[in-house]
Order: C-alpha cells, then sequence, then structure tokens
C-alpha cells in the first residue's frame, strides 16, 4: 500500500506544471469573426505620376542644379550632368518626391 501512495505521488508529481498541454474544443468567438468577413490589409497602392507632370516638376526640381539634365520616359526619370556630392541628396529627395516609377542617377559627382 505504501509502495502504490509512493507511484502516485511521483506520477502526479510529474505531471505538475503541465496544464498547457491539456487540449480542449472550445472556441472562442470574437465579435470580429462573427460576420464570417475576412479583413485584409489597407490598399497601400504605389502612386506614379504621369510623364508630364514629371517633366514639368522636374524642371522645379533641377532649377537650384546648373549642370544637371533631366529626362522622362514612362515613369523613369533620368538625370544626367555633373554635381557635387553635399547636393546629390537633396536632388534626389526633391525628384524621389515627385513620385517617379524609377531615377536613374547617371550624374558625375564632383
Amino acid at each position: 500500500m505504501l509502495a502504490s501512495a509512493g507511484i502516485l505521488f511521483i506520477y502526479t508529481g510529474a505531471c505538475k506544471g503541465h496544464s498547457s498541454e491539456v487540449k480542449t474544443d472550445t472556441a472562442v468567438v470574437t465579435p470580429a469573426a462573427t460576420d464570417n468577413t475576412v479583413q485584409k490589409a489597407p490598399d497601400t497602392a504605389i502612386v506614379i505620376s504621369p510623364d508630364e507632370t514629371l517633366k514639368n516638376n522636374l524642371t522645379d526640381a533641377i532649377k537650384d542644379y546648373p549642370g544637371v539634365t533631366a529626362s522622362v520616359d514612362q515613369g523613369v526619370v533620368t538625370l544626367t550632368g555633373n554635381i557635387t556630392r553635399d547636393k546629390l541628396p537633396r536632388l534626389m529627395m526633391s525628384v524621389n518626391s515627385l513620385h517617379p516609377k524609377k531615377v536613374n542617377n547617371n550624374l558625375t559627382i564632383k
């Protein structure tokens, strides 16, 4: 009898702390899940400016950078010419803010 009590004690001690392994067949229903719709992430469409808009706005963007020219073809802006290293980040920020599809930087840094 004492031996069986010892085995029972060891068995219950071995199961202690493993309550997370107990599986139940209950489900939690939240209010959002009751309408049977799937919620998707909001659309984060990338806006690409039309070529005409890019051309008009590029004139303003590069006016303070003598020696820099820009062209547009199907949303892709190509920069050519010469620029100093300290002015390049500001120019790139200005051009990217116009929402081109891509910027080809063919500038020579002097």
